[in-house]
């Protein structure tokens, strides 16, 4: 069953995409009903037949159209630090780029990027959180070989940057 739900799910994926994309010339109460149908059915499909770029994108444009002063608001905060950011971003990167070179792990691969407006307001939503209280606004990717070098890299990881207890998850022996 679930697969016939995948398959009559794909063609409306693009449709879905375009509705989302032309909700700004839509009356503002269809805009927050297909927002808002958005985020409590597509959103989820997207993300459990593993289309998490579509989720991510969803989300977002959800958010923007069901929440639009939240949007605004966060958007303006992220906008005002995005210089900042992009640098600690590419700092984070090369500090760890620097440890791994003095070490046996090869082929490393570094991405970091700010984390998206939905989960970020879910987050200080859910917590009663401001911005500036999130402590994880940001999300780094390392790709290695092996799962061997994954908990190597953390440990090269933890004597630069220790660990805030009771606030670290291990996502190499349990994934999302």
């Amino acid at each position: 069953e679930f697969l016939h739900s995948l398959s009559n799910y794909a063609p409306q994926q693009g449709q879905i995409e375009d509705n989302m994309r032309t909700l700004n010339h839509m009356p503002y109460e269809k805009q927050e009903r297909i927002a808002q149908e958005t985020l409590e059915i597509y959103c989820p499909l997207a993300g459990r037949i593993g289309i998490s770029a579509l989720k991510v994108e969803l989300e977002d444009l959800c958010f923007r159209y069901s929440r639009p002063d939240k949007y605004y608001e966060l958007t303006q905060i992220i906008k005002k630090n995005e210089n900042e950011t992009e640098k600690y971003i590419d700092d984070v990167k090369k500090s760890v780029l620097e440890v791994l070179t003095k070490t046996n792990i090869k082929n490393v691969k570094i991405y970091g990027r700010s984390k998206h407006l939905w989960s970020i307001y879910r987050k200080m939503t859910s917590r009663n959180l401001t911005y500036d209280q999130i402590y994880d606004v940001l999300a780094f990717r390392i790709i290695v070989n092996s799962v061997v070098e994954c908990y190597e890299v953390l440990g090269y990881i933890h004597s630069i940057w220790k660990p805030i207890p009771g606030r670290f998850k291990d996502f190499i022996a349990m994934p999302k």
